[in-house]
């Protein structure tokens, strides 16, 4: 930056040293037209002098010599060295400005701030223009103030001029750099600080007055780094990025995943082998379809599960069905602190299809659509939590707990063929609605992604009976498409009739099944 300042200076001064030598060179034509006159008048003088004295001869060889040393003198000041390209001198005796500054003969500068000659100077030769010649030299330019009182390098330590000192190493010579003109530029500075402390009444112009002036030309001159062109490749490889068109993300609050499976089963026996052709097919499907926005959730469950058995032994029904079930189950909440949420639960579940018994000549209805219907419905609060192992992604636990403290559970038989009592409805009534209080417990445990268990158990009570369902599956995935598949399913119920109690279990009863097959998750 100081190179950069030092160098607009030294153009600046180049323009304004053009402007006073070209009216310099005016005023020096005129000046040796009067100057050669009064030599002409002073030579007829003495001429005429001469004669009327003795000896005219030698007063006359006296007043030639004045002349050809008159002549040799402007001749020395007119012819100037211009191999360099410049007519004006490089170099100016600063100690002649200081000397004259020294004794008060007469002041280094004029009133306008101008460096004062001791004598004439033509700073063109005979043969040369002003077109092709450029005088640069800032000392000839008016003085401004600009605060620099204090040299640059201000050193109060005491130096021993006797004793050598070593001369210091460059790696590249300062004439090949801008310590030439930093020198000079320094060389300047100090002559106008002089100029400052002995002439400060003379200075007119202060630098202040020229903050707001336009550059005339600014050149800058960038540090020259070697290591960047040692680093830099000479065919670099040019990155372009591809234009990507901008989309707008849209949030998500729907989520949907489910799981479907089917197990195939078949048994044939020879006639003298102890048992009963039968051919089993056991389907599952669960789709899950949940919202989120902000605090509030709505979560949904649809399950449908069926079981169909075909036996050579059941002459009566030529196909039997062993499970068949469909259950929604949905939760509306808003979250309330960590993982607790205020949450409102409802339960549907339903068959679809009839069942009967095994060879029942009367062909008794077991269950039918709609026959039992199930509904529960519950206010409450509800905790859920998930933790994901950090060493493994796929090791995961999930444990949700619906508490409803307040909840309604309703039961309604449509078919006619389907006996009410065995569900806890009284005889020649259709429907029951109970109150009391239910609470749902879900946990989920994947130890990898080809393991996975699930358990579900429901509590209600009417603070009178109780009624529970547990139920339990385990899967062990084979790979994408194939799985191998336990589940237990456990109720107690103590409001079904007497004479549908087992002998062995009471109010208990439960389904068991084992299978292989075709397991797909999305």
């Amino acid at each position: 930056m100081k190179i950069k300042i030092k160098l607009l200076n030294l153009q600046l001064s180049k323009k304004l040293s053009k402007f006073f030598i070209e009216k310099r060179e005016s005023k020096m034509k005129e000046f040796k037209f009067f100057f050669s006159l009064i030599v002409f008048f002073i030579a007829f003088a003495s001429t005429g002098i001469a004669q009327n004295r003795n000896n005219p001869r030698a007063n006359k060889d006296s007043l030639l010599n004045k002349i050809t040393d008159i002549d040799t003198r402007l001749k020395e000041f007119s012819t100037k060295d211009t191999t360099k390209g410049f007519s004006a001198p490089l170099v100016i005796d600063t100690a002649y400005v200081y000397k004259i500054n020294e004794a008060n003969l007469q002041p280094a500068r004029d009133a306008n701030g101008l460096l004062i000659m001791e004598k004439d100077w033509i700073p063109f030769s005979d043969y040369m223009s002003f077109r092709d010649t450029i005088i640069f030299e800032p000392a000839f330019l008016p003085v401004v103030f600009d605060g620099k009182i204090l040299p640059p390098r201000l050193d109060f330590t005491t130096k021993d001029e006797t004793k050598t000192q070593s001369e210091e190493f460059h790696l590249i010579s300062p004439d090949s750099t801008f310590a030439p003109m930093l020198k000079r530029v320094e060389e300047i500075e100090a002559m106008r600080r002089m100029y400052y402390i002995n002439n400060p009444q003379r200075i007119k112009l202060n630098a202040l007055n020229f903050k707001d002036a336009t550059v005339i030309d600014e050149k800058v001159v960038e540090q020259r780094n070697p290591w960047k062109e040692l680093i830099t490749a000479d065919n670099p490889v040019e990155f372009s990025a591809p234009e990507i068109e901008k989309i707008r993300i849209k949030p998500v609050y729907w989520l949907k995943n489910g799981t479907h499976k089917l197990d195939l089963s078949q048994n044939s026996f020879s006639d003298n082998w102890a048992g009963e052709n039968n051919f089993n097919i056991y389907s599952e499907h669960k789709v899950n379809l949940n919202y989120k926005k902000d605090k509030i959730y709505f979560n949904n469950l649809f399950e449908w599960r069926l079981s169909i058995q075909q036996m050579k032994a059941d002459t009566v029904n030529k196909v039997n069905i062993l499970d068949d079930l469909f259950r929604t189950y949905s939760t509306f909440g808003v979250n309330a602190y960590k993982n607790w949420s205020y949450s409102t639960n409802l339960e549907m579940k339903t068959p679809l299809f009839n069942r009967y018994n095994v060879n029942d000549p009367n062909k008794e209805r077991q269950r039918a659509f709609l026959s039992p219907f199930e509904l529960n419905l519950g206010v409450g609060m509800r905790y859920a939590k998930e933790i994901v192992s950090k060493a493994d992604k796929y090791r995961k636990f999930n444990i949700t707990a619906d508490l409803s403290v307040l909840s309604l559970n309703y039961k309604y038989v449509r078919s006619d063929k389907v006996k009410e009592v065995w569900f806890g409805i009284d005889e020649g009534d259709k429907a029951k609605t109970e109150y009391g209080s239910t609470y749902n417990l879900n946990v989920s445990y994947s130890r990898n992604r080809y393991t996975n268990f699930n358990s579900r158990i429901k509590y209600f009570t009417n603070y009178e009976r109780v009624y529970v369902e547990f139920e339990n599956s385990v899967n062990f995935k084979l790979n994408s498409y194939f799985s191998t598949s336990l589940y237990l399913y456990i109720k107690y119920d103590d409001n079904i009739p007497f004479d549908r109690k087992d002998t062995k279990w009471g109010y208990f009863s439960y389904y068991q099944r084992v299978g292989f097959g075709l397991y797909y998750t999305w």
